[in-house]
């Protein structure tokens, strides 16, 4: 097992006793040893210059879209997993929409096993109803003890109250978390994307706020009313934001994520039809972009999730009323948040954006995520503000390229992670 000597860092881990120092770390068979100002590097394996960058604890992303089995033209698992590793991240959260559907305990047992051969740690979510069809609860109990960290539906919103309200009590008893996510169908039929003036000057039908957030309105008082936690995911519109604040306040058990490109665009990047950039949920106005950063900041939102959504280039190379909703997400997520950053909330220190990548988002699914201290095994990341990322056909990881920002800069480089005892450097 090799020793390894990361000269001239920064700590940036809000845990970490030495949070906003620079030194030199070492790292012997995997276990962090000693922090100081100077270490000498006769004895390492391994020494890695690391000026101007900074080091942090690895990510967890709370979601990411299934590609095996089914859709393995798509992703597999491998290509998964080295795209997850150049993004940072060490956990990442599986949503059932695979082919077929993670209905049952074998279906999760399917993917642990594959942890076996993976570096990156994935944490299969099952359906809350069979086949994500909304109606006959599927295996909550034995679904997680075979290894389910959490039940969603992925982008098939729940929209018959009595059936969520029944997978929260069932899954009260063994303290199970279920996903929501917050869409009512029948206020958008034809619509794809945001009501607002840009759909307006486009003749386009919009998905109103109302869609989304009537639901989430209606998910806190369910969790409000059977005592149990309740996870919303991919919010987007400003009153949903004001009611998971009021939520909070008021001791209600709940959670919420938002999706990277939800945080990086509005609306307006539409006026192209560029397919590329229709999503669910949709693109939204300034004004809700700017609420989302707010909820942040304050930690109304607990997390950034990619909702990495790897598409073949078939189901994008369309007009833009025909194609799918998705994007290429996972391997520029951080960089991504940092673009948003910087156009929305410039001021937002870089330990708070963090935090909601990796221990904000640990937390909702129970994760031990390791700090940077002496004694503790090593699992960070090393991202360097002063480079630009570029994603391109020589360093993309997956097999599939649907993203709007392929070969565009964007700021902060991901240099490489320490996990499982190896550094992988990008």
């Amino acid at each position: 097992m090799l020793n390894y000597l990361f000269k001239n860092i920064l700590i940036t881990d809000t845990l970490s006793p030495f949070n906003g120092q620079l030194g030199d770390l070492s790292v012997n068979n995997g276990v962090i040893t000693q922090f100081s100002m100077q270490i000498d590097a006769t004895n390492f394996d391994q020494i890695i210059d690391c000026s101007n960058c900074f080091a942090t604890p690895s990510f967890v992303d709370v979601r990411c879209n299934s590609t095996e089995p089914g859709h393995e033209q798509r992703d597999t698992f491998e290509s998964l997993n080295h795209t997850a590793l150049a993004g940072g991240y060490s956990h990442i959260a599986l949503l059932p929409n695979s082919f077929p559907a993670r209905n049952a305990k074998a279906d999760i047992e399917f993917v642990v096993q594959h942890n076996n051969h993976n570096t990156v740690s994935f944490l299969p979510l099952g359906t809350i109803t069979k086949d994500m069809e909304g109606n006959d609860l599927s295996e909550l109990y034995d679904m997680q003890k075979s290894g389910a960290v959490a039940f969603s539906n992925a982008d098939h919103s729940i929209e018959n109250s009595g059936t969520l309200s029944k997978a929260l009590l069932y899954s009260k008893n063994f303290d199970g978390l279920i996903y929501s996510f917050c869409f009512l169908s029948e206020l958008s039929k034809g619509a794809y994307v945001a009501e607002g003036t840009v759909a307006l000057s486009l003749g386009l039908k919009g998905i109103p706020q109302m869609a989304e957030y009537l639901q989430v309105q209606r998910d806190i008082e369910l969790a409000d009313y059977h005592q149990h936690r309740i996870h919303l995911s991919k919010i987007s519109t400003e009153r949903s934001v004001e009611a998971i604040r009021q939520a909070k306040l008021q001791g209600i058990k709940v959670t919420c994520d938002v999706a990277v490109m939800n945080l990086v665009l509005t609306d307006e990047a539409i006026m192209d039809f560029d397919s590329m950039v229709k999503l669910m949920p949709p693109l939204r106005s300034a004004n809700d972009v700017k609420a989302l950063w707010e909820g942040l900041k304050d930690g109304t939102i607990d997390a950034i999730c990619t909702d990495h959504q790897p598409l073949e280039i078939e189901k994008k190379d369309l007009e833009f009323e025909y194609a799918d909703f998705g994007a290429l997400t996972m391997q520029t997520a951080f960089s991504l948040a940092i673009e948003g950053r910087n156009r929305f909330m410039p001021g937002l220190d870089d330990g708070i954006l963090l935090n909601k990548f990796n221990y904000d988002a640990a937390k909702i699914l129970n994760v031990k995520l390791n700090t940077i201290n002496i004694g503790e095994t090593a699992g960070f990341n090393i991202i360097n503000p002063t480079e630009q990322t570029k994603l391109n056909d020589s360093n993309n990881r997956s097999l599939s390229k649907n993203t709007f920002y392929y070969n565009k800069p964007l700021p902060y480089k991901m240099e490489g992670i320490f996990i499982k005892n190896n550094y992988n450097k990008f």
